[in-house]
């Protein structure tokens, strides 16, 4: 036993001298704390990007909807602003000129029923194959009156409009002529000139021609449509009687149950206009 003590320390010292020695990394070179920094780095970065795109997003939903928010506030103030007007245009005006505007409306559609009437019986009538000629002869008479072409009778009113030293301009008398129309008159005549699509108006040496034609005071100025209507059309604030009496002239309206126009204009060929080819439905 004693030998073995005494041999123990030796063994020890040999054993633990011979050992295996602990696994190292291959030495790089590098230093280890700088090998963990990029990947510190990387790690950041890629931690960061969401981020990044989140606070991106959510700027561009929020300038999306404050562009839509002012959007919508400068329509409700567009819309605002075109009542405003309206109302105020309306509230400008007495009860009375606020009744004759009623009328006039009323009796304007009324008109542009029976119009709507007859055009459905004229449709009617080709859709079923009715007397192509009736139908031909009566749109021919409708294309007549309303080109001026045949002379006319029927209820409208009869103006005379006198001038007190100061010529009315042209620009007044096609005011008059479009305040007519606007009313649904079929037929006009000024001054015994028939009035048709090509009418034109201008002055000239102290005076006003229609159609070359010079008018001279008193003018006469007929109408064929509603008497009514053309009425209240011509008396509304602003309009064509008031545009005449700002020139110093004296217009007098009477509304007639018949009166004749026995002008008539002469058609000339257009110069630039013609015809459309019809279109022919395809098939299949």
């Amino acid at each position: 036993m004693g030998d073995d003590d005494a041999r123990t320390p030796g063994a020890a010292r040999h054993r633990h001298a011979h050992a295996a020695p602990a696994p190292t990394a291959p030495d790089t070179g590098a230093d280890p704390a700088a090998d963990a920094a990029p990947t510190a780095a990387v790690t950041g970065a890629t931690t960061a990007r969401p981020a990044a795109s989140a606070t991106g997003s959510g700027w561009g939903t929020r300038s999306h909807l404050l562009v839509a928010l002012l959007c919508a506030l400068l329509g409700f103030a567009i819309v605002v602003q075109v009542r405003q007007t309206n109302s105020d245009e309306l509230a400008s005006l007495r009860q009375d000129d606020l009744v004759r505007l009623l009328d006039e409306i009323t009796l304007r559609n009324d008109q542009l029923e029976t119009e709507q009437a007859q055009l459905t019986i004229d449709r009617n009538d080709l859709s079923s194959g009715a007397d192509a000629q009736v139908v031909a002869e009566r749109n021919a008479e409708v294309q007549g009156i309303l080109a001026g072409t045949i002379a006319v009778e029927g209820p409208g009113i009869d103006l005379v409009v006198r001038e007190q030293g100061r010529v009315v301009p042209a620009s007044a008398w096609v005011n008059l002529v479009e305040e007519l129309r606007n009313a649904g008159a079929e037929a006009i005549e000024v001054d015994g000139v028939r009035v048709g699509a090509s009418t034109w108006f201008a002055d000239r040496d102290g005076g006003v021609v229609v159609d070359g034609v010079e008018l001279t005071s008193p003018v006469s100025v007929r109408a064929i449509g509603d008497p009514q209507v053309l009425e209240v059309a011509l008396g509304i604030p602003g309009g064509a009687l008031a545009t005449l009496r700002t020139n110093d002239a004296v217009p007098q309206v009477e509304a007639r149950d018949s009166l004749e126009i026995l002008s008539v204009r002469d058609l000339t060929a257009p110069e630039v206009a013609s015809p459309a080819p019809e279109q022919t439905s395809s098939s299949g």
